[in-house]
């Protein structure tokens, strides 16, 4: 059992970052992905924590078995998260992912943590929103970074996580409906930092998805994201395009964008998949590189600005 009590307050780890919004779809959870991946890659040992109950999967760990699950009962598809709340008990990450990446999954089951946190807020009142980071305490020195890819659209989910991190970055596409979305997150935001998490920060917002010369609905979507989260909110310049093809077929193989352009030299062609060689889908497209150095920019931006204010 973890010796926190229900009330005490609670640091977060430094260089710990939310990846959150209000609405699914805006490309949260490839980049916490990406965050995770690329800050392992540096040589930073780092966490991931998907407190979603989609099943993203964008590592390859269920599709192709990859890490090293820890003993007993299965990690994967949200097990583990709920579980560590449940008995209230250290996290139990999915080790060496990838070199230097841990990651506790999301899945089905961290739907139920919301049942199970409305059950003791009778008696825990605010301090219900530190569980994750009283599980996740244990083992927080272990790591360099940590990384949370937060549900969307479930305010308890998204309030965990904020409560167990010291930064918030939030992304959203260009359309109303995910620019309206993040008056959810900047609500839960503002309830955390006031209530349990006063060390939390608002590292900034950034355009996903989009047309990156589309410049004049660029500077609309800047007026329309620091009227939602505040006039102050600093905006990332990088913006990712949207290149569907290899940003799916990359998600289909389990690999972070840089790891399906280094697949580009030994790729097959259409003379290949005429002649019966090779299937459609051993085409890398030469799209994925531009993606790649575009997600490269962005994770790197973002690590800057969180920095500047943790």
């Amino acid at each position: 059992m973890l010796n926190q009590s229900a009330g005490q307050a609670i640091e977060p780890p430094d260089n710990s970052i939310a990846v959150g919004t209000g609405k699914g779809g805006v490309g949260k959870s490839t980049v916490a992905a990406h965050l995770a991946g690329h800050s392992a890659e540096a040589g930073y040992r780092t966490l991931l924590i998907c407190v979603t109950g989609q099943d993203d999967d964008d590592l390859g760990i269920k599709r192709f078995g990859r890490g090293v699950h820890p003993p007993g009962p299965s990690a994967i598809d949200g097990q583990g998260l709920y579980r560590a709340i449940h008995d209230r008990v250290p996290l139990q990450p999915i080790r060496e992912v990838r070199p230097n990446l841990d990651v506790l999954p999301g899945g089905p089951q961290v739907a139920d943590i919301s049942n199970l946190l409305m059950l003791r807020m009778m008696q825990e009142g605010a301090g219900v929103v530190l569980s994750l980071a009283r599980s996740l305490a244990p083992i927080a020195p272990l790591y360099d970074r940590i990384i949370f890819d937060s549900a969307p659209e479930q305010d308890s989910l998204e309030q965990l996580v904020l409560g167990s991190a010291r930064t918030l970055i939030v992304p959203t596409r260009s359309d109303d409906s995910s620019i309206s979305g993040m008056e959810r997150i900047s609500k839960n935001f503002k309830v955390v930092k006031q209530q349990v998490n006063p060390h939390l920060q608002m590292a900034g917002a950034f355009l996903y998805g989009s047309n990156r010369a589309a410049t004049l609905m660029h500077a609309d979507v800047r007026k329309d994201i620091r009227a939602t989260l505040g006039e102050g909110t600093p905006i990332l310049d990088t913006i990712v395009g949207y290149r569907e093809v290899p940003a799916r077929n990359a998600r289909k193989k389990g690999l972070l964008f840089n790891e399906y352009a280094d697949l580009l030299p030994v790729s097959a062609t259409p003379a290949d998949v005429r002649a019966g060689r090779a299937t459609g889908a051993d085409i890398v497209p030469d799209t994925i590189t531009p993606l790649s150095k575009e997600m490269r920019e962005l994770t790197t931006e973002i690590f800057e600005h969180c920095g500047s204010v943790a």
